[in-house]
């Protein structure tokens, strides 16, 4: 029944109580900043509730549709976000073990190398394993702060292979997702014929 009234062209009188309903509640709140005695501020209240419960009253039905669509609506995205739930783990689970790795490897690089591979905030020192993570992680994910930045070539050559792992495992994890959600067929459930 409610996808027969929204087929029916009932979806654009939605705004029709909404926007009156909108402006009421947001006269109402602005009146406070104003010097309004307390009496007249209680009565501007009550009159504008009465107003709205005067537009809902005229407007039930749409409402019930509205309602009712938007539950739908809802249903079917927590559905669909039950769905993703483990793919998404698992590419979480993968993204955080890679950035994990290269963290770790960047301060141990950094603990057997003569000289420091990194400048830190202006200043070429050690890299702790907190700071290793962090630059993983800004490394990984290509946002490049700037903040701790590698100096020597072979730090820079690691850092170019996760930032291309790291765009590669966007995509393809993000598309694997995605593929998740959509709904297969018989056949490639059951292989082909």
């Amino acid at each position: 029944m409610s996808r027969r009234l929204r087929d029916g062209g009932h979806f654009d009188r939605i705004f029709l109580w909404m926007a009156p309903v909108w402006v009421i509640g947001a006269l109402t709140f602005l009146l406070p900043g104003r010097e309004v005695s307390p009496e007249t501020l209680t009565a501007i209240f009550l009159l504008s509730m009465t107003a709205i419960g005067v537009v809902v009253a005229l407007v039930a039905r749409d409402i019930a549709v509205f309602l009712l669509d938007a539950g739908l609506l809802f249903e079917g995205f927590f559905q669909q976000a039950a769905r993703l739930v483990l793919p998404a783990f698992a590419f979480l689970t993968f993204y955080s073990l890679c950035i994990i790795m290269f963290g770790a490897f960047y301060t141990i690089l950094d603990r057997f190398m003569v000289e420091p591979n990194f400048i830190i905030d202006g200043v070429r020192r050690d890299l702790t394993f907190p700071e290793g993570l962090y630059f993983s992680l800004v490394t990984f994910a290509t946002v490049g702060y700037g903040d701790i930045h590698p100096v020597t070539g072979a730090v820079r050559l690691i850092c170019g292979i996760e930032i291309v792992m790291g765009v590669l495992l966007l995509l393809f994890g993000f598309s694997a997702i995605i593929g998740h959600t959509a709904p297969r067929d018989r056949r490639d459930r059951d292989g082909p014929l």
